[in-house]
């Protein structure tokens, strides 16, 4: 039996309109745009590569690896942790892509919002008073420990559920802005919300443009929070992530030629209008996650966004900067030429393949190591343990590669 569902935008204007329908069957998805929307004057494609604006009907093979949901409609609902707090907090449970969705409509990222009749106007968002913090905590506590949600902390329950990521995170308003609210967890090797705090701190003195950060301490433990950039006064931005614009929805199949940062780059020019410093953009965040051990660096974790009123796409702000304890070394797509392993060969061929100088290559790497190389300063400052910074060690060994990168170009241009 096919499913259906209707996609509502948020233009900026406050008002949410009709966008189109996805229908979803046994072997595929198809998308159709509303009349009305085709000829709106502020509409604009949801995705620009795999739904152009236009009449026809576009379909996606439904299999094993493609699941008939574009991947842009799928950006905007519930990951693994959203899909977890789901499962447990909403009875029945949504099973399927379809019911995640419309279970999670206005709770993720982006402008999307959606409905299971043409005629139902997307739910407002509700309020999230920072001082419900402790019990969101408590709520995101128990669904890690598989215990029972407690039914009297129902209003708590879906504020959140649409974001994306593995973490336990909420939705929090704090001192009139919009801020992404994370939790740690008891499985945890390190203080994560302490070491994320550092880790975004570090990435905006390197250069990278990253949302405001702010770490609190409650009696449950630290949050981190990372202010909202995909909503502003204007209205809500439109995300699509680069996983979606290449058709990717397996994260861990790899393809070296599609799943780069160079790639990532060349997807940038081809969508894009803010090209213009694309290339040192995206070479700065490559390195500096190379430098912090970042190697979750796969392509949900890079997008590009349509502020509101803008007609083209624009890099995001970095977001999910966070050294990966897990496993040093091999990044989750490929670095240049020779692979996802970090080496001064791979940096120069991710240089030279965007374009970039030997001058503006060098420049780059230097500011990364000024910063990266005081990170016993920044850990001492969030008061993180000794044993985490024993265990941070490891992942932040690989600024050896910058300084051979450094070292060689050095030698000749001399």
């Amino acid at each position: 039996m096919a499913e259906k569902l209707f996609v509502h935008v948020d233009l900026g204007d406050g008002m949410k309109v009709l966008a189109g329908q996805l229908l979803v069957d046994e072997t595929r998805g198809r998308f159709k745009y509303a009349k009305a929307y085709l000829n709106n004057p502020q509409s604009f494609p949801l995705d620009p590569i795999n739904l152009p604006l236009d009449a026809q009907v576009h379909e996606n093979p439904r299999t094993r690896e493609t699941p008939g949901v574009f991947g842009v409609l799928i950006d905007a609902g519930p990951d693994e942790w959203g899909r977890r707090q789901l499962t447990k907090t909403r009875q029945p449970p949504p099973v399927t892509n379809i019911e995640f969705l419309l279970a999670a409509s206005g709770e993720g990222v982006g402008a999307l919002h959606f409905s299971a009749e043409i005629d139902e106007t997307p739910k407002p968002t509700p309020a999230r008073p920072f001082e419900n913090l402790v019990h969101l905590q408590q709520i995101a506590e128990d669904i890690e420990a598989g215990r029972e949600v407690d039914r009297s902390l129902e209003p708590f329950f879906f504020q959140g559920s649409g974001l994306g990521g593995a973490r336990p995170k909420t939705l929090i308003e704090h001192e009139g802005r919009n801020w992404i609210a994370k939790f740690g967890r008891d499985s945890d090797l390190i203080n994560m919300c302490k070491v994320e705090w550092v880790a975004m701190r570090m990435a905006r003195e390197a250069g990278i443009e990253v949302p405001d950060v702010d770490l609190t301490e409650t009696p449950r433990g630290p949050v981190v929070l990372v202010e909202r950039f995909d909503c502003s006064d204007d209205g809500q931005h439109h995300l699509v992530s680069v996983a979606s614009l290449i058709n990717k929805f397996d994260i861990t199949q790899y393809d070296e030629a599609a799943m780069s940062y160079p790639g990532i780059f060349q997807l940038g020019n081809r969508i894009g209008s803010q090209t213009l410093d694309l290339a040192e953009c995206i070479f700065r965040r490559m390195l500096f996650n190379i430098a912090i051990g970042n190697t979750d660096d796969h392509l949900r974790n890079h997008a590009f966004y349509k502020k509101c009123g803008e007609d083209q796409y624009r890099l995001t702000p970095g977001y999910d900067i966070v050294p990966n304890t897990g496993l040093q070394g091999s990044h989750a797509i490929a670095l240049g030429a020779f692979g996802s392993t970090p080496s001064r060969d791979n940096i120069e061929a991710a240089a030279h393949r965007m374009g970039i100088s030997r001058a503006s290559g060098t420049k780059i790497a230097s500011e990364v190591v000024s910063v990266t190389e005081k990170w016993h300063d920044f850990m001492q400052e969030a008061k993180l343990s000794s044993s985490d910074v024993a265990i941070l060690e490891r992942c932040l060994a690989y600024q050896s590669v910058l300084r051979d990168y450094l070292t060689t170009e050095s030698k000749r241009a001399g």
